[in-house]
């Protein structure tokens, strides 16, 4: 399978694929690309079996498409902690470079930086790593917009998104750090938060994809 078509599947995958349909546009979206050349590969994957189509909604990965994808996912996020924990790279920098080693590892290499790692849970990222003949489902947090003033949460996951990851490293926030709301503002304002004796002022675009339990 070629590096673009594993691409598509993973990002499919990510954005819900597995149990339900993902619209063409938000492909593009996530991808970068434009939607002509979306709907180009989108056929390709539905002949050959990786997706299938719900009619107006978009597409969702068959069973083949979620081995495949599912195994390119995990080898990205074990690189991903590979190069926090034994590299020193910061969580926004290593999406770019794990993109790269994800497309060359082989099944062997991926099974020992596995056994190295100590089969890590979670990338850095806090997104779940899943093992061969394990059925773990994703976890389902609540985004950080969706809380209530004067409630408590944990941050377990930020999407793996570099500027967003920038900022969210700025505000001095991590994934496991305890958080209060404090005030959310009108007229998508932004959202107070405190941190231990710290206020914090985070954007409601960017709430939207920190992931709090």
């Amino acid at each position: 399978m070629t590096r673009n078509k594993q691409d598509y599947l993973k990002i499919i995958y990510e954005l819900g694929g597995t149990t339900q349909p993902v619209s063409n546009k938000d492909i593009a979206l996530a991808l970068g690309i434009s939607a002509p050349s979306v709907t180009e590969m989108i056929k390709k994957l539905l002949k050959e079996g990786y997706l299938k189509a719900t009619p107006y909604k978009g597409t969702h990965l068959t069973e083949k498409g979620i081995q495949e994808a599912a195994q390119i996912v995990k080898r990205h996020r074990l690189w991903e902690v590979f190069l926090v924990e034994h590299l020193g790279f910061n969580w926004e920098d290593v999406h770019e470079e794990a993109e790269k080693l994800e497309h060359v590892t082989s099944l062997e290499l991926e099974k020992r930086l596995e056994e190295y790692l100590h089969h890590p849970k979670c990338c850095p990222h806090g997104s779940v790593i899943s093992y061969e003949n394990e059925n773990v489902q994703p976890m389902e947090y609540k985004t950080l917009d969706l809380i209530l003033e004067g409630e408590e949460v944990i941050i377990k996951r930020v999407r793996d998104q570099k500027e967003l990851l920038q900022y969210v490293s700025d505000m001095g926030l991590g994934i496991g750090d305890k958080i209060k709301i404090i005030n959310l503002a009108p007229y998508n304002g932004p959202i107070t938060i405190k941190k231990q004796d710290i206020t914090i002022m985070i954007g409601k675009e960017a709430a939207k994809f920190i992931y709090v339990e």
